[in-house]
């Protein structure tokens, strides 16, 4: 009997993977998956420093490339389009708030303390007055045409909070008649369209008027 001479090519092409062919394809991916990372966060830096420097939206993706000093080829295997260049930034940005807010609120023990700090640093973060106005902007077309990937984006956020609203109800201090996440996600709502009306000028709700009517509506019973 005679064996049938078998090259790595023939087991690549198999449905089963050698033990090394597994261990390449691996560093392969993660190597692949490290470069564009690299790229996408290029990009994304990119545009956050034209939205500073602008004040909005309207950079195209050629100056985004020509900041990044990355290829146009490159943006369009890393983005489909600007549309998911801005989704990336409007993340990027919520989630580096999130960090600062839980920064915030870790400087004090009491969670309804932690929850009004929450709310009012909606009204402050971290980025001039204009970048933060496109922002909401953005958040605001988000809603009305791919409401799915805006609560994806916003979950950082919501996560902050729901740990602080959590805490007050294992305090006795919030609520437990409602879900902690509907709780949560109200807290969050209410304090962005606050804000959203206070940037777009439609609308002079305080931080203290806002956050005396969501007190109202978490607390518990006395």
């Amino acid at each position: 009997m005679t064996l049938a001479k078998r090259t790595p090519s023939d087991a690549a092409s198999g449905d089963e993977l050698s033990g090394w062919q597994q261990r390449a394809l691996d560093r392969s991916l993660v190597d692949a998956r490290r470069r564009a990372l690299s790229k996408s966060n290029g990009f994304v830096r990119a545009a956050m420093k034209l939205l500073q420097e602008s004040g909005g939206l309207q950079f195209t993706v050629q100056e985004v490339v020509d900041r990044s000093k990355l290829s146009l080829r490159s943006f369009y295997q890393t983005f489909a389009s600007k549309d998911e260049l801005l989704l990336a930034l409007f993340e990027e940005y919520i989630s580096t708030a999130a960090v600062w807010q839980r920064e915030q609120m870790e400087q004090h023990h009491d969670p309804i303390e932690q929850i009004r700090v929450f709310l009012v640093s909606m009204w402050s973060g971290v980025l001039e007055p204009d970048v933060v106005r496109a922002l909401a902007l953005y958040n605001l077309t988000l809603a009305s045409t791919r409401p799915a990937e805006l609560e994806h984006a916003l979950e950082p956020q919501l996560a902050v909070v729901l740990d602080a609203v959590e805490r007050g109800v294992a305090s006795g201090q919030v609520r437990d008649d409602v879900n902690s996440r509907r709780l949560a996600e109200i807290l969050l709502h209410t304090g962005t369209a606050a804000v959203h009306t206070t940037i777009l000028r439609t609308g002079s709700e305080s931080p203290d008027d806002v956050w005396a009517f969501c007190y109202g509506g978490i607390r518990a019973p006395a």
